[in-house]
């Protein structure tokens, strides 16, 4: 180009004169620099679209690329010593041509990585699945926090019934019962109550208008009282012994009802000593049970038995504990349990309980859950079966043929993958057969499967029935392995023998820093060599 433009310029100098030959100079510069460009350009994206088909990114940076481009565009034509200044625009224009041509041919492709529907579809409902399984584990660790709130105890409120309103001043309490007479007292004029008469507290003894005792009805075991006077001598109470007691006993029942939730390795297996109903969240225990669970901690003095729990009966707050049958005959109660009105977190679960709680519930949530999707998609399913009956049976087959497609083109793809490494084993094992009398292929086959896969016996079998056949196919067309039947342990089968010089040659392969060309070589000139 420069010398067609220089030979171009020097005949119009010639012809023309020197002014109309820098003009006309100029004006083939220009021509000979767009052609120059277009034919870079056109190179440029040509090579640019064949990197695309072949999957090639770029790896020229921008420097380079402006380096490459002046480089080329730097001997463009000398133009003559008259035209200086339009020379300078003309390489100031073709630098900015040259800049941009480079930032497109600097652009990087990248081949993006193309995901089937199938996929997509399953990363959906995989993701679908976890951020659904973030709200049972918030519930979880809520649930375990809530749990876990102070030492929360079973406190005894005392028998409701044991106090006594609406007392009157002064107290004038009608005797009860009508034998009973204080210290030998047989007061029968009550001073100062003008006829004023409330009944005797419950469980109490009155006598001249006084509460005298709350002995009534048996209220005393071996010199313990079930119920005392309380300080102004309005009512009866629990004393501090039966509290005592009653503390001691709520707490073996709370550890025995957490050891049958949970069930620890100190759980009633007896089914005859624990009753547990479907509308009760603990479970009644037999009060001998109890009784020994007590006596076995030894917290208090008085021998613990299943009499005095039934004597202590009514200092038990009926809000915490309550007594019942564990057999439907009706009769006096013969178990105790705490009652249903007791909070769960009230009980001393341990924090291993808790977990196990936690898991149990977060297993059945994703159950109900999984089992609400099921019936959510198999009634949408019926919807459309009935909304749309002639192209159902077209979608389904189409589902199906897509399935099958998809597990034949993986299986052929495993098939292609372990090809190569069964044929490799195989011409091993026949190239260090000694003698001539061949290797049996069904033994062939079994040693190299075992040697595979000396545990894993679904892929073996998988060997068996699909590469191996295509291993059968290709040994069959080699001619360098001799193929003939003999007997081998009293049967007819078919045996297959490499030639001696494809044995050497396939050992020689296989040893390091030997080439059969080498030796072949080195074999040939032994042999001339007098």
């Amino acid at each position: 180009v420069r010398d067609t433009g220089v030979e171009e310029a020097a005949s119009i100098r010639v012809e023309d004169g020197p002014e109309e030959s820098s003009v006309q100079t100029n004006g083939v510069l220009k021509a000979s620099i767009s052609r120059a460009q277009q034919l870079v350009s056109s190179v440029a994206f040509a090579n640019r679209e064949r990197r695309g088909k072949l999957g090639i990114k770029s790896d020229l940076n921008k420097e380079q690329g402006e380096g490459g481009m002046k480089k080329m565009a730097s001997p463009s034509v000398d133009p003559p010593s008259s035209s200086s200044a339009s020379v300078a625009e003309t390489k100031v224009e073709e630098k900015q041509r040259v800049e941009e041509s480079t930032s497109v041919e600097t652009y990087q492709e990248e081949v993006v990585p193309q995901v089937s529907p199938f996929m997509k579809v399953l990363k959906g409902i995989l993701m679908l699945l976890k951020w659904a399984s973030i709200l049972p584990l918030a519930i979880g660790v809520i649930y375990v926090l809530s749990s876990l709130r102070g030492d929360a105890s079973l406190v005894n409120k005392g028998d409701s019934s044991a106090a006594t309103d609406n007392i009157v001043s002064p107290s004038c309490f009608m005797d009860h019962p009508s034998d009973f007479i204080f210290s030998g007292e047989n007061v029968t004029d009550n001073v100062g109550c003008d006829g004023n008469y409330i009944q005797c507290p419950h469980w109490g003894r009155c006598h001249g208008g006084l509460l005298r005792d709350c002995n009534d009805g048996g209220g005393e075991w071996q010199g313990l009282f079930r119920f005392v006077p309380n300080t102004e001598r309005t009512s009866c109470v629990p004393s501090d012994g039966a509290l005592e007691i009653i503390e001691v006993v709520q707490e073996a029942l709370a550890n025995m009802t957490v050891s049958q939730s949970c069930r620890s390795s100190d759980m009633i297996s007896d089914p005859a000593s624990v009753l547990l109903k479907d509308e009760e969240p603990y479970p009644l225990l037999s009060l001998d049970v109890v009784s020994w669970r007590v006596n076995e901690a030894s917290k208090i003095d008085i021998p613990m038995s299943a009499t005095l729990l039934l004597w202590l009966q009514p200092v038990f707050d009926t809000a915490l504990v309550s007594f019942g049958n564990l057999s439907d005959v009706d009769g006096p109660p013969d178990a105790i349990g705490l009652s249903s009105e007791v909070p769960e977190h009230m009980l001393p679960v341990p924090l291993s309980c808790q977990m196990k709680f936690m898991f149990m519930e977060l297993f059945g949530w994703i159950l109900r859950f999984l089992y609400r999707t099921v019936v959510f998609l198999a009634q949408k399913l019926w919807q459309y079966v009935l909304t749309y009956p002639k192209s159902t049976p077209v979608v389904v087959v189409m589902l199906v043929g897509a399935v099958r497609l998809r597990r034949k083109k993986k299986h052929r793809a495993k098939v292609r993958e372990i090809f190569d490494v069964v044929k490799e084993e195989a011409y091993d094992r026949l190239a260090n057969c000694d003698g001539s009398g061949g290797y049996a292929v069904l033994h062939l086959r079994d040693d190299v499967g075992h040697a595979m896969y000396p545990s894993n016996v679904r892929e073996r079998l998988f060997m068996y029935n699909s590469v191996w056949p295509r291993v059968i196919i290709e040994v069959r067309a080699d001619n360098r392995v001799r193929k003939f039947r003999k007997a081998a342990d009293g049967k007819q089968l078919e045996h297959w023998d490499l030639n001696t010089n494809s044995k050497r040659g396939w050992q020689l392969r296989k040893t390091p820093n030997k080439t059969p060309g080498k030796n072949i070589e080195a074999t040939s000139s032994a042999k001339r060599d007098p």
